[in-house]
């Protein structure tokens, strides 16, 4: 399968990312000393607003160009509109509200003499949102966000509109002013403690949701189904590597499931194979049972003015009773990753394992997006990445 508009749409979100951040901190650095003492305003302003066209441009491009993408088949209204993507719905959306916040705060530096200055440069301050919007899209939404270059240009960049900022507040402080030197040093405390808590969160690496998480989304699996796979390898010219260790890899990715489904229970089977980048097969089993919960004593919650959500309590609850996820040596079948889904939604998946054998002491991170037929198979696509472990 060929994966182009996937691509080109990546690198465009992120081209128009780090545009975005360019043109925030030149906006955040009009002004102030150390950009006058370079440039001049007039200079710098008119770079802020080029950069700002081309971020827009580019990210025009990154959305419309997965109208030529074959796995999802989007139309302009799945792009266009909140919430009707079928990939990643409210992550998407806040991807979709973000590009028409950014349309208007465009429009505003040409509407900017009918409005006054005044609020036009309130209407600028909605940037720190914009930005913020467009941060939480790329790490929620992108296939890319568990690979360490990704990791490093949403740091870098929301750690330097967070230091130009109290630069920026700090900069409107009188020079003999101790508070200037206080909030310099609020300005170091808050993106170092920012740094500590991204890494020792786990924010940026892929999420571990709940076992009811995905036991729901497994529950309601339409012939849409998702996996992921990986290892062996590509041969050297002369010497060939069964199991290589890479850092980023891509493969297609097409097998077989299978989904039963009762009043109590769910269960899912899938087996894959991937060509590409490397060569394995994967092999995951998902069971969940579900229960409704014991009703509540309404007279005991009337007499102490409870009030709660009655059909909320009545839904069904689903309890992952099984989450397995193991890659596969292509040739003798043995186990080379062992480990479990993470996420699991509207046919996009992801899994984390340990490897074994051969790939002893590595941990793999695998993200696939498929589609699923009514006749049980599946296509899609497969990436991931290699992290030895200390």
């Amino acid at each position: 399968m060929n994966h182009e508009f996937w691509y080109l749409s990546r690198a465009a979100g992120f081209t128009a990312y780090v545009l975005l951040f360019v043109s925030v901190a030149l906006g955040i650095a009009t002004g102030t000393r150390f950009t006058e003492r370079f440039f001049k305003r007039n200079s710098v302003f008119d770079m802020h607003r080029f950069t700002a066209l081309l971020a827009a441009a580019f990210t025009l491009f990154h959305v419309y160009i997965l109208l030529g993408d074959g796995y999802f088949n989007f139309n302009v209204w799945q792009l266009s509109v909140p919430f009707l993507s079928p990939y990643r719905g409210w992550q998407t959306a806040v991807g979709v509200f973000s590009l028409y916040v950014f349309a208007i705060v465009i429009a505003s530096f040409y509407v900017r003499k009918f409005i006054g200055y005044r609020a036009w440069r309130v209407l600028h301050y909605v940037t720190f949102a914009l930005f913020a919007s467009v941060t939480l899209h790329g790490i929620t939404a992108g296939s890319d966000t568990t690979q360490l270059w990704a990791k490093a240009i949403y740091l870098a960049c929301g750690m330097g509109v967070v230091l130009l900022t109290f630069y920026r507040v700090q900069y409107q402080v009188p020079d003999s002013s101790t508070v200037r030197t206080l909030r310099l040093a609020a300005a170091v405390a808050t993106g170092a403690t920012a740094l500590v808590l991204a890494l020792a969160t786990g924010l940026f690496t892929a999420s571990n949701p709940s076992t009811a998480a995905i036991a729901g989304a497994a529950a309601s699996l339409p012939p849409d189904a998702a996996a992921p796979a990986q290892p062996q390898a590509p041969q050297a010219a002369s010497t060939p590597q069964p199991y290589p260790f890479l850092a980023s890899f891509d493969n297609d990715f097409s097998g077989t499931f299978q989904q039963t489904q009762d009043a109590t229970s769910s269960h899912l089977t899938l087996d894959g194979t991937t060509s590409g980048d490397l060569q394995a097969k994967l092999h995951i089993e998902l069971a969940s049972e579900s229960a409704v919960p014991t009703p509540d004593d309404e007279d005991a919650e009337r007499a102490r003015n409870v009030n709660d959500d009655e059909e909320a309590e009545q839904r069904p609850r689903s309890n992952v009773t099984f989450n397995k996820a193991v890659m596969l040596d292509p040739t003798s079948n043995a186990v080379i990753c062992d480990g479990q889904l993470t996420s699991l939604d509207e046919g996009y998946l992801r899994m984390t394992c340990t490897g074994v054998g051969p790939y002893q002491g590595v941990r793999m991170t695998l993200a696939s997006r498929v589609r699923a037929r009514s006749d049980g198979s599946f296509t899609g696509a497969l990436s991931g990445g290699m992290q030895r472990m200390s």
